[in-house]
């Protein structure tokens, strides 16, 4: 993603086939227990136009969910109380958040990792380290597969 420089700060340039799906779905809740990636997270989103509420665990993230609307959620697996996984069963098993497209993110990347993502019918999975690119292009492609899904 390219940037431009401003006077105050760089700000991601938003290619227009993603923004209409960006304008979309403004409200993003991030469920991460790492400090310094939850706040990698929630600026880029942010610089993105994307309305970010954050999370460090699953209580608090559906705490969150019944307070704001969330038009998706990018999900670490590795958290603390329940994990990543067990916080998508939750979020499907419940009619008022089914249909919220997810995006996991998480250092476990490996084959047992993916192949369960699979099984739970996660299609969006974004391994540790990442770019800005990588993040802004795997929500794109999230949120254009959720609306396809929806039409």
């Amino acid at each position: 993603m390219e940037k431009y420089s401003d006077s105050q700060s760089d700000v991601p340039v938003i290619p227009k086939q993603a923004k209409k799906f960006f304008e979309a779905n403004r409200n993003v809740l991030v469920i991460e227990d790492d400090k310094i990636m939850g706040q990698m997270v929630a600026e880029i989103l942010d610089d993105a136009g994307f309305e970010v509420t954050t999370a460090t665990n699953g209580s608090i993230a559906f705490e969150k969910l019944q307070e704001r609307p969330t038009d998706f959620v990018v999900l670490d697996i590795l958290l603390p109380e329940m994990n990543g996984f067990e916080i998508y069963t939750k979020l499907q098993e419940n009619p008022q958040t089914s249909n919220i497209p997810v995006l996991i993110i998480t250092a476990w990347a490996d084959e047992r990792h993916l192949e369960r993502a699979s099984q739970l019918g996660i299609r969006h999975f974004l391994a540790k380290p990442f770019t800005e690119d990588e993040l802004l292009y795997e929500i794109l492609s999230l949120l254009r597969d959720s609306s396809q899904t929806e039409e």
